[in-house]
This record gives C-alpha cells, structure tokens and sequence, in this order.
C-alpha cells in the first residue's frame, strides 16, 4: 500500500508540475505567462531583462520535458516490474539462479579483509 500510494503522488504531483494552469505550480503555465509577457515588451520578476526572461522560459521547457521523462520511467519501472512478478509467479520453479560460490586467491582479495 506504501508503494502505490507513493506512485499516486508521484504521478499527480509530476502531471500537475507540467500541466497545471496556474504560473506558480506548472511549468508550460509559467512559460506561457512569461511569453505573453516578453511579447508584450514586459519585465516580469524575477527577470531584469527580456534575455533573462526568455532563459527562464527555456528552463521551464526543459523542467517540463524532464518531468515528462521522469514520469515515463516511474511507469516504466512499474510496468516491467509488474510483468516480472506475473512471470515468477507462473513458474514452477525458482526464477533466480546464482554462480557457485568461488574462494578468491590471497593476491585478489580487497585490503583490509581476512
């Protein structure tokens, strides 16, 4: 339950950072508001400069983009571990298989183990 609720959040928190209408939370809302702004001829703060306005503009293209990718690989990871799990628990045996244990020459062993 843990889990799921933490992917709720996750998943709500990164569509509203990308979607949102309001300029304080989304992303595309601020960068539509600068640009509205900036083709107006405005100043808007924290910006001293059109310059600085358009930089802002582009950092929240790319937060958004971010935020896209980071939501794709959440649902990724879920969806692959989803499968994996179904998988493992169709068969009838062990899903796991591990190389036999190997005693490591004296030369090769790390510093300070025995």
């Amino acid at each position: 339950m843990p889990t799921v609720w933490l992917l709720i959040c996750t998943m709500a928190a990164g569509w509203q950072k990308i979607f949102d209408a309001n300029p304080k939370v989304g992303f595309l809302a601020h960068a539509a508001k600068l640009g509205e702004a900036a083709d107006a001829g405005k100043i808007v703060a924290p910006a001293k400069s059109l310059a600085q306005m358009h930089r802002i503009m582009f950092n929240d293209y790319v937060d958004a983009a971010l935020a896209g990718v980071f939501i794709f690989v959440v649902v990724s990871v879920v969806v692959y571990g989803a499968l994996a799990v179904l998988r493992a628990r169709r068969d009838d045996r062990p899903t796991v298989s591990e190389t036999p244990f190997e005693i490591l020459p004296a030369g090769q062993r790390a510093s300070g183990t025995r």
